[in-house]
C-alpha cells in the first residue's frame, strides 16, 4: 500500500468557540454560517432535500416543477428535492445556480456540526463523511474546549437514550441529533452535577432545549 494513502487530510475549522457561537446564533435565525467550504460542494451532492421559507427568495425563482409540499407545513413552505443522483436540482456545471438567492436552508448548513457532536452525515453521505473527518477546531480557551466535549457527550448520551425521551422528540436524522446535541450541551458541561436518573436527565435536556428555542 502506498504510504501517501494512509494521510488524512485535515481542514482547519476554526476557533471553536467563535464557531459556536456563530452556529447557536444561525439556529436562532440571527444569521448564517460562514463556512470554509473551498472546493468542497458536499452539501450541493449529498443527496439532501431542502426546505424553502417563506421568506425566501429562492420561492420566487426555483420552477415549481422540482418544488413539493412539506408534510405538517402549509404553503408557501416547500422542498426541492434532490435528483435521482443526490445532487440538488439547482446544482449545475459544478455550481449553485441561484447562490445569490440560496434559501436560508442552505445558509444555515455547515457540516462543521457533525465533527463539533463526533458524528458522521449517514452511510448515504460519503463526500460529506470525509469532509468531517478531515475537520480540525482549535481552541481559544479551556471553556471552549470543554464546550466541544459537552456537545459531544450530549450527543452520545441522545443516541444512546432514543427510546426513553418522549415519543418523536428525538430528530430521525443525524443532522437533527447533532444541532440538538448543541443546542442542550449546557447540561453536559458539568458532568458532577447532572442527575443520577436517566429520566431526570432526559427532563434536563427537553427542557434545555425548550430554552434554547425560546430566546
Amino acid at each position: 500500500m502506498n504510504s501517501s494513502s494512509l494521510v488524512v487530510e485535515r481542514i482547519e475549522a476554526g476557533a471553536f468557540g467563535h464557531w459556536l457561537a456563530q452556529a447557536q446564533a444561525a439556529l436562532r435565525g440571527r444569521g448564517g454560517m460562514d463556512v470554509p467550504c473551498g472546493e468542497c460542494v458536499g452539501c450541493c451532492t449529498s443527496n439532501y432535500s431542502i426546505l424553502l421559507r417563506p421568506v425566501d427568495a429562492a420561492l420566487d425563482i426555483v420552477p415549481a416543477s422540482v418544488l413539493s409540499s412539506v408534510p405538517g407545513m402549509h404553503y408557501p413552505h416547500a422542498k426541492m428535492n434532490p435528483r435521482s443522483d443526490g445532487s440538488c436540482p439547482m446544482f449545475s456545471s459544478g455550481r449553485c445556480a441561484i447562490y445569490a438567492q440560496r434559501p436560508q436552508t442552505c445558509l444555515d448548513y455547515d457540516c462543521r456540526v457533525f465533527a463539533a457532536a463526533g458524528m458522521q452525515a449517514g452511510d448515504d453521505k460519503p463526500v460529506i463523511n470525509r469532509r468531517i473527518r478531515a475537520w480540525v477546531f482549535n481552541y481559544e480557551n479551556a471553556a471552549a474546549q470543554r464546550a466541544h466535549q459537552a456537545i459531544q457527550s450530549a450527543a452520545r448520551f441522545i443516541r444512546q437514550h432514543a427510546d426513553a425521551f418522549p415519543h418523536g422528540w428525538v430528530p430521525r436524522t443525524p443532522a437533527g441529533i447533532a444541532v440538538l446535541a448543541l443546542k442542550v450541551h449546557e447540561v453536559f458541561l458539568e458532568q458532577s452535577r447532572m442527575p443520577d436518573c436517566i429520566a431526570d436527565q432526559i427532563t434536563a435536556i427537553v427542557q434545555a432545549s425548550q430554552r434554547f428555542d425560546a430566546v
